[in-house]
């Protein structure tokens, strides 16, 4: 009776041993920040991208960074952030990497690159926000039916969904599509609209779940906070 026992008492932590093993694997599957951000710049096309991996790889190997160049890697928080501060101008870069852990045990993954000229955003091809999202089950990257951060936004944070000069009218316009509406102007009249237009940025979460976005007018802005549920992002009452 007592051989049966310990046998038997064997076989309980045998599977609680198995069971553990199992449950770390399954946890360990997911990217941690540093995997994430060794993937986001794996190919580094473009001058701020191939900034950033210039400083991630100096970082990675103990080496000072250049002036006015900062990494912060905050593992805890599953946080990356690269800051650009030239002393010469008045202009600060930033780029920000996170990810959420999504209660159906994928991750969707963040880049967020911001450039601030004299207090106003910048936009050029190397400033956006992209999300991402990664099966840790088939250890693979999925496509999104949707933009998890766009729905969320309407017009009159983002402006109008094309703007600029149709040589076929010869005159100036703005296009909304929801809902639908043209706007023709006079250049004078899309002058001085362009430089009040909304512009917008994001700031991602070091701490919290939740994404901070900016409209700007000029250098004036307005806040509103998309709230993380555990699958997507929804509007706060702000």
């Amino acid at each position: 009776m007592k051989k049966k026992t310990v046998f038997v008492l064997f076989l309980m932590l045998l599977c609680c041993s198995i069971s553990a093993q199992t449950s770390r694997k399954g946890r360990n599957n997911r990217l941690t920040i540093r995997e994430i951000v060794s993937s986001q710049l794996s190919e580094p096309e473009g001058e701020l991208i191939g900034a950033v991996h210039d400083a991630w790889q100096r970082y990675l190997k103990g080496r000072p960074q250049k002036k006015g160049e900062k990494i912060t890697l905050d593992a805890k928080n599953g946080y990356f952030r690269y800051d650009s501060n030239p002393a010469e101008i008045d202009e600060h870069t930033y780029v920000e990497i996170c990810f959420w852990n999504r209660s159906d045990g994928k991750q969707l993954v963040a880049w967020n690159s911001v450039i601030i000229y004299e207090d106003k955003p910048v936009f050029t091809e190397c400033t956006y926000i992209e999300i991402s999202l990664y099966n840790p089950a088939k250890h693979e990257w999925e496509e999104l039916d949707d933009d998890p951060v766009g729905v969320c936004l309407t017009e009159k944070e983002t402006g109008p969904s094309s703007y600029g000069y149709n040589s076929d009218t010869k005159s100036y316009f703005i296009s909304y599509s929801n809902p639908e509406k043209v706007i023709k102007m006079t250049k004078e009249e899309y002058d001085k609209w362009y430089e009040m237009k909304p512009n917008v940025i994001f700031e991602l979460p070091r701490f919290g779940k939740d994404i901070i976005v900016k409209t700007y007018k000029g250098k004036e802005f307005t806040s509103l906070t998309l709230k993380w549920d555990g699958m997507k992002f929804h509007r706060a009452n702000n």
